[in-house]
């Protein structure tokens, strides 16, 4: 019976080690939860700097294939104001001057609108595995959900962030925290996912929080509503032409 037992032990450990995923393969599956081809959505963006809280409200349409987004503000404040994101480009439309500016370089690591999200955030669409050496560290609880514990080091001189941590869940495969590092290994953000929803048997964050840890008190809380996923888009917003309408 003890040789028994112990070849069974000897089966289950040989069996997990067999099965456990690797860190690329745990990237592939959140790839696999967030394939949709479409994505037309309301959003609010509330920016907290210290006891301050601005409100930001738009609708978004997005094309994954060829990773293109039209983002439309509806608060008094921007309304008319328009982004326009054609894979790792982006222009905004400003309506009062009637002018379309397009914004690279170092200004792509600025806050949209004051935020916490950078332009730059907003326009990572590449798969992190073209850009990041992927490594699983360990299993670890996060907020009470197993997760997978994975370490991304950048590959290539465009990666936003040099490092990265995220706790993913077993299962639905969605990455509750993300921790973002500068070379230097200083913590420069921290995001997190503060709700889901099942949408068409996949697992959407509906609203998250980005939390800048080079600025005091302030963090960005994003939700969304009104979710259509699959739907079908005009390519044709999709253009400078359609930004100045």
């Amino acid at each position: 019976m003890r040789t028994s037992a112990k070849s069974a032990a000897v089966l289950i450990c040989l069996a997990s080690t067999v099965f456990a995923l690797t860190g690329e393969e745990i990237l592939d599956r959140m790839d696999q939860n967030r394939d949709h081809k479409t994505v037309v959505a309301d959003a609010t963006m509330r920016i907290h700097i210290g006891d301050e809280v601005r409100t930001k409200t738009m609708i978004i349409r997005s094309i994954t294939e060829g990773s293109k987004s039209i983002v439309e503000f509806t608060n008094p404040a921007d309304e008319g104001t328009k982004y326009l994101m054609l894979d790792d480009d982006l222009w905004i439309y400003f309506p009062e001057e009637e002018d379309v500016v397009k914004i690279s370089g170092h200004l792509l690591k600025q806050g949209m609108m004051g935020s916490d999200v950078s332009y730059e955030d907003a326009l990572e669409s590449d798969q992190l595995s073209e850009k990041y050496a992927i490594t699983l560290e360990k299993e670890e609880a996060y907020e009470g959900k197993p997760c997978h514990v994975i370490f991304l080091e950048a590959t290539t001189k465009d990666a936003p962030y040099y490092q990265r941590r995220m706790w993913v869940e077993k299962g639905t495969f969605v990455a509750w925290k993300e921790e973002m590092y500068a070379k230097s290994g200083k913590l420069l953000k921290e995001a997190v996912v503060l709700e889901i929803r099942e949408i068409g048997g996949r697992y959407f964050p509906v609203k998250s929080a980005m939390i800048n840890k080079l600025r005091k008190n302030s963090r960005t809380v994003f939700e969304m509503s009104n979710i259509k996923l699959d739907v079908e888009l005009d390519e044709g917003q999709f253009s400078l032409r359609w930004l100045r309408r």
